[in-house]
């Protein structure tokens, strides 16, 4: 894609339906696998999705949060694990925008089709401030599409400021982490979300972004690439396009149900299940598009995102997931004995909703207190 004109919303929309049937058609390989398949990592490098949020400097289509939705929504229907994959890639090109202007060059100078994999939640695994940068060492899990990245974000929990605790993302090279290949799960096995390990590896300071900048607003990377999306916080605004795949998994679940429907005896009892899967899984998606557009016009109006608008997005996005799961389940149930055949791909897209639901960032009651607390400061 590299010196071609970026792709706008309608095309890559267009190009991430025609990819629905290739997903379908190498989801059972990519959980063989237990990672993206490399053909599948080729088409999605083409067709350009991957940089829907990449700065247009850079080659990128330069969209916001709420065309990433969209498009996770899109390709969700083909095979949830290769449309997550898809989906973190696409949002850790924004995260990279987001790093001084000499990392992101580092990055994309070489390609402009670049893979980030990124292990977001701070650990607190060994870190020291040293002369020109930090010195990390230790694992951090849940990195999914770490087989076909060349560098990766590791967070960890640093000093900061105030003295209080601050959460530093810290940008490393292929050659300076190590794979451990330990991704083995019940769902989303083809996300290859193995681990990151360190040991004792030197990151320059132009290579971490404090999530504290993140928050307000006001990091390295913004102050270059200027559009909305880069002033947008991370944490508690990005799960709405990671809830996307799940909900878009659930969409493509209720249309292939639909196309099996043949009439008779109890086809009015499977048709109003149909119908309540259908309605939760539209009311999801409607939830997770609304909020982004919502947090996309207060940033392009010029105002910043914060507290009561992560909890509003925390709640949207955790009782989509809820939609979603319940909807997954139905569907499933609904399928009898021929859907528990390892071949059917009903089970798998039922085991991968499932595993979605216990992301941390999509867990209802926690998003739903933070929801509470916020409502009743608003009120106090």
């Amino acid at each position: 894609m590299s010196g071609s004109a970026a792709p706008d919303l309608p095309e890559l929309l267009r190009r991430a339906a025609a990819l629905v049937p290739r997903l379908r058609e190498r989801a059972a390989t990519g959980e063989k696998l237990r990672r993206l398949p490399d053909e599948t990592a080729a088409d999605l490098i083409d067709s350009g999705l991957l940089r829907i949020c990449q700065p247009a400097r850079f080659g990128g289509s330069e969209l916001d949060w709420t065309a990433v939705c969209e498009a996770s929504l899109a390709l969700a229907r083909g095979d949830c694990s290769q449309a997550w994959v898809a989906n973190v890639y696409a949002e850790h090109a924004y995260l990279i925008a987001l790093f001084p202007d000499e990392a992101q060059h580092e990055v994309w100078g070489p390609s402009a089709d670049t893979l980030v994999a990124a292990s977001i939640v701070p650990h607190r695994n060994r870190i020291e401030r040293v002369s020109g940068g930090w010195r990390l060492s230790g694992r951090w899990s849940f990195a999914s599409g770490l087989h076909h990245a060349s560098w990766v974000v590791a967070a960890n929990l640093v000093e900061g400021a105030d003295g209080g605790p601050d959460h530093l993302n810290l940008l490393i090279p292929a050659p300076d982490y190590a794979i451990d290949d330990d991704w083995y799960t019940m769902g989303m096995a083809g996300t290859g979300s193995a681990s990151i390990v360190l040991d004792d590896v030197f990151v320059p300071g132009h290579r971490a972004v404090a999530n504290s900048d993140i928050i307000a607003g006001n990091t390295p990377g913004a102050a270059l690439n200027t559009a909305p999306l880069y002033r947008m916080p991370f944490l508690g605004f990005a799960q709405l396009a990671l809830c996307s795949v799940p909900v878009g998994t659930a969409l493509g679940m209720a249309e292939d149900f639909a196309a099996t429907i043949v009439s008779g005896p109890g086809s009015e009892i499977t048709g109003e299940r149909l119908s309540e899967a259908a309605a939760e899984t539209r009311a999801a998606t409607l939830l997770l598009l609304d909020s982004a557009r919502r947090n996309m016009e207060r940033l392009a109006a010029g105002g910043l995102l914060g507290e009561a608008d992560a909890a509003l997005t925390m709640r949207d996005s955790a009782y989509a997931m809820i939609l979603a799961r319940r909807a997954a389940a139905r569907l499933f149930e609904m399928s009898g004995g021929r859907g528990q055949y390892l071949t059917a791909p009903v089970q798998r897209a039922f085991r991968d909703v499932q595993t979605c639901a216990s992301h941390g960032s999509l867990n209802w009651p926690r998003s739903a207190l933070r929801y509470a607390r916020s409502m009743a400061a608003d009120g106090a």
